[in-house]
């Protein structure tokens, strides 16, 4: 039996809130999924799985805190270790009601609540989008490392010293409210970001199932708990007019359509109007950051898609703000795109041999964390747009071989079989 990321996220969000133990309730809901594949196949399939995984997981919990080990170092408390169906969100599958008047100054959501407690300050700043990633959005050490371009043991062995550490020094988590949320919001805000961009790849045509359902929900919420916060709105603009494009992005046979080659017509008209509704509260609020830039990135380029014309310079000087701003790998191969619209392939090019020397020197090409050789070998995007640029130059070797890494590295099955098929045209020289 399967459960989804998001149930999986939800479900460890309930029972880790009463206590913080994160590995505790990882173990349970693990234990809770054996039973419910051997309960399962002799009496069925229950009505509400994830109801029914949820109890079972909780009462294992619960026998752990009223046992005699836990009694000897914590006071059994039943309003906190009850978990009662009455604090799970009313949001959830796992909740047929309704649930009692939330704390004014509590956070409504339990997901979100624990995203904050994996932000605590006790925890080492790299392990925590790493440990939100993992336990709150339930996303694998597998697709965390590819989507960070990491090794995956390292990942591992990150979320493995987290927990350790959260377990040794008995880090106390406690929920936090909203006077705790400005210093943990960066961590939260990259957490749901990371969230979107690791399941775009497999992301669903219908935009509000699955993690980004649930990264579309979390980005408004944070947005209207945060109402003032220019970077709340722009992550949830930046969310909303990215998954717009989602019914877009495969045809009616299923192969993938680059964006330049999509139908304006199918994208989701409700999730455009939310996302420009929170550019403009970014523009109202008065300061801009990294997910307001990127989010002004996205609607330039759907402008330029609607008019078949777009304001290439416009978009490189966004994308050097980013850079300034929040020099990333991803952020510097998507301006190396930009410069090749504008000044031509080879200086993309250009770009992209200037990114690889300044990894190998151990620096990037702007200001900012080192970019390892291996993460730049890893990186798929790289090696498509190399691929791209070399055909357009009539380098016929060069794009072959960058062809195949990207082919290599390409885990979306659509999308490889578009790389293939750009590859053949290029060999056949059509």
């Amino acid at each position: 039996m399967a459960l989804s990321q998001d149930s999986w996220g939800r479900i460890i969000a309930l029972i880790a809130s009463a206590d913080g133990d994160i590995a505790g309730a990882e173990d349970a809901l693990s234990s809770a999924l054996e039973t419910g594949v051997r309960v399962w196949r002799e009496q069925g399939v229950p009505a509400n799985p994830e109801g029914w995984l949820y109890r079972v997981a909780l009462n294992a919990r619960r026998d752990v805190w009223k046992s005699a080990a836990t009694r000897t170092s914590a006071v059994w408390d039943p309003e906190v270790h009850d978990g009662s169906s009455d604090s799970v969100h009313p949001g959830s599958a796992l909740h047929p009601g309704s649930a009692d008047p939330p704390d004014p100054g509590a956070l409504p959501d339990r997901r979100l609540e624990l995203l904050g407690a994996c932000a605590h300050p006790d925890i080492d700043p790299p392990a925590r989008p790493l440990l939100m990633l993992s336990a709150v959005m339930g996303m694998t050490g597998k697709q965390i490392a590819a989507g960070m371009a990491l090794p995956v043991a390292t990942v591992a062995a990150r979320l493995t010293r987290a927990k350790k550490r959260i377990a040794a020094v008995g880090i106390g988590f406690g929920l936090p409210d909203r006077s705790d949320l400005d210093v943990r919001l960066p961590d939260i805000q990259e957490a749901i970001y990371g969230a979107f961009a690791i399941d775009w790849v497999h992301a669903p045509a219908q935009p509000r199932d699955g993690t980004i359902g649930e990264t579309l929900y979390l980005s408004r919420l944070l947005a209207e708990l945060c109402p003032s916060d220019g970077e709340s709105h722009g992550l949830a603009a930046l969310v909303h007019l990215s998954a717009a494009r989602f019914p877009a992005r495969r045809s009616r046979e299923g192969l993938f359509v680059p964006l330049d080659d999509q139908d304006p017509g199918i994208w989701d008209a409700v999730l455009i109007a939310r996302g420009e509704d929170h550019l403009r509260s970014v523009q109202h609020s008065g300061e801009i950051g990294r997910f307001g830039l990127l989010a002004a990135i996205q609607i330039l380029h759907m402008s330029g898609v609607r008019r078949g014309s777009t304001d290439w310079p416009m978009l490189l000087r966004l994308h050097d703000d980013v850079e300034r701003m929040a020099p990333s790998l991803g952020g510097a191969v998507s301006r190396a795109a930009v410069i090749a619209e504008i000044d031509g392939p080879e200086a993309g090019l250009a770009q992209l041999d200037a990114l690889e020397g300044s990894s190998r020197r151990g620096r990037p090409p702007v200001e900012g964390p080192a970019v390892s050789p291996a993460r730049v070998d890893a990186f798929q995007p790289t090696w498509a747009l190399r691929a791209h640029l070399h055909t357009r130059t009539g380098h016929e070797q060069e794009a072959q071989r960058a062809y195949r890494r990207a082919i290599e590295l390409t885990t979306d099955p659509a999308e490889r079989a578009y790389l293939e098929n750009r590859s053949f045209e290029n060999r056949s020289g059509r």
